[in-house]
């Protein structure tokens, strides 16, 4: 199933108050724009930048010396309050200047309509330009949207801003580097092999999928920026949180065969892309477990082990240091920490609320891993209200997503977690739980598509595939099967044709003479064994992982 829908990501965090990113030039050429309001921002831009010079700007230094430039003006509208008879939409832009790039990154906002400490908004906001991948495009024209919801209210705002303020009539252009016909054929031939890659050996397919009416072609403008860049194709992957903490499920803590399969199938696909393109691919992990931790009774340092671990073994796979380059890993502080201006001007203040994070399991926590939970919540968390009158109002793709969650956590914390605790309470926990873990993904969906705007993204949750996410397998359908039970492990269970389970949710089972292993339940091998068909068990192979390895009685 998808983690996001549009109706539920509603708010007023610094993340829903974004119109979008982009990157100019000193002398005003927009070179990129991302975001939800990315076509407005592209159309507007000369009525935009003429704003950035007949303002005032204040100048912030950051310890490290970069200069933060944030100017304010004021789009008189009353569409956006129609009950009054005039109102004011404050606009912000707040810009770097990269000189890497040559360029400005910034950001555009308008002002939240709740009392937020403007502190801690513009520590969010300077986070954003400061660690956003966002750069300049090459040898494109900009594309004239993002996203199918042009008529928004942002939209809306800069049909009045051009009305209130003469724009600059010179159309933008894209720029001066002409390639030679030659080089633009290639680029596309390369931009094309890269994708039928993706789609051979990684996309996974859904029951409403897109990819062939628009999915393909936003996946292929991605890989084409990079291809026209020559860099590699950077991917960003949250995934890998932690094992489940349900024992009838996996086999330990440890990652184990399943997690060294699923690293071994991303592996195959950069050395493809790297054989077709010499810079070749990277795909950065984002371990989202300790987001989720608290909230399915996993303690905060079992989950640092358990990415500590995993990072061991995709290290031991590659035979270079320039190989290992091409799986990377990020944990949550990294993406609010990694920055030494973001660390260094940071003030614990800002995260005091306690509704920020409901923590509803009882786990040990780390002082840094609730940290950046709560600023997952403060920079980019819907509205948990808003989630509960949709909910209260049975919408349906909301109540369908919920229920689904729901009977998810029922089974994914029962044992330890749910131990001795009485139907009517589990489902309730159930329900506290899956609340909480839509709000938190929704929010942690939110920030990265501010921090990897460009970049291509992935999910191993189940997605239409249009675009800007895709969804895709781990396992390879020539080396794993997805199963619930070992005597049944030859008949295909069309569940799994979409939505396969995941390596921390599931266990492999090798069964002798078989060619093919088997994803499936903990349980179903301990059961297999305990009925006396089978005989085997937990094999801990320190060098290809541990798993299940069984032999049928005749």
């Amino acid at each position: 199933m998808s983690m996001a829908l549009s109706n539920l990501n509603c708010g007023s965090s610094p993340y829903h108050c974004t119109l979008g990113l982009f990157c100019h030039s000193r002398g005003g050429r927009l070179l990129a724009a991302e975001g939800r309001e990315a076509g407005a921002i592209t159309r507007h831009w000369p009525a935009i930048f003429k704003q950035l010079k007949i303002n005032k700007t204040t100048f912030t230094p950051l310890p490290s010396g970069l200069l933060v430039e944030t100017t304010y003006f004021d789009a008189e509208s009353d569409i956006l309050s129609p009950s009054s008879d005039q109102s004011y939409t404050g606009l912000r832009v707040r810009e770097i200047y990269r000189d890497t790039s040559k360029c400005y990154v910034g950001q555009l906002s308008h002002q939240s309509q709740d009392n937020r400490d403007e502190a801690c908004v513009e520590w969010i906001e300077t986070l954003f330009v400061l660690t956003t991948t966002l750069q300049p495009r090459l040898n494109q024209q900009m594309p004239t949207s993002t996203h199918r919801d042009c008529d928004s209210t942002a939209e809306r705002i800069w049909k009045w801003i051009n009305t209130l303020f003469v724009p600059n009539t010179t159309a933008w252009t894209r720029p001066d580097h002409e390639s030679k016909a030659s080089t633009r054929r290639n680029c596309e031939v390369v931009t094309e092999k890269i994708t039928v890659l993706f789609e051979r050996m990684l996309r996974n397919g859904a029951v409403t999928d897109e990819w062939s009416v628009t999915g393909r072609h936003y996946f292929a403008r991605r890989v084409r920026d990079f291809v026209n860049r020559n860099e590699p194709c950077n991917m960003v992957l949250p995934a890998f949180p932690c094992k489940s903490p349900n024992n009838a499920k996996v086999g330990g803590s440890r990652p184990d065969m399943a997690e060294r399969i699923a690293l071994e199938t991303l592996c195959a696909f950069v050395e493809s892309v790297e054989k077709i393109y010499a810079p070749g691919a990277i795909i950065r992990i984002i371990h989202d477990g300790h987001l989720f931790s608290s909230c399915i009774g996993v303690d905060d340092n079992v989950v640092s082990e358990y990415e500590t671990n995993l990072q061991e073994l995709c290290r031991s796979m590659f035979g270079s240091s320039v190989d290992r380059q091409a799986i990377r890993f990020c944990g949550l502080s990294d993406l609010f920490f990694s920055e030494p201006d973001s660390m260094q001007t940071f003030n614990h203040s800002w995260i005091l609320d306690p509704e920020l994070v409901n923590n509803p399991i009882p786990t040990r926590l780390s002082e840094t891993a609730e940290l950046a939970r709560k600023l997952v919540m403060a920079s980019c968390g819907m509205n948990r209200s808003h989630l509960r009158k949709l909910i209260g109002a049975q919408d349906a793709a909301t109540l369908r997503l919920y229920r689904g969650m729901c009977r998810f956590m029922l089974q994914d914390m029962e044992g330890h977690v749910l131990a001795g605790q009485s139907t009517s309470r589990k489902k309730k926990m159930a329900s506290i739980v899956a609340a909480e873990m839509m709000a938190r993904n929704q929010a942690y969906s939110n920030l990265l598509e501010l921090l990897f705007p460009n970049y291509i993204r992935l999910s191993i949750h189940g997605h239409n595939n249009c675009g800007p996410k895709f969804g895709i397998r781990l396992f390879p359908r020539n080396r794993v099967r997805a199963i619930d039970d070992i005597d049944g492990r030859y008949e295909p269970v069309p569940v799994y044709d979409f939505q396969i389970p995941t390596p921390w949710h599931s266990s492999i089972v090798k069964v002798e003479g078989d060619e093919i292993a088997y994803l499936t339940k903990a349980s179903a091998a301990r059961q297999a064994i305990a009925g006396g068909r089978y005989t085997g068990g937990w094999v801990d192979d320190g060098g290809k992982g541990g798993h299940f390895l069984l032999r049928e009685l005749a």
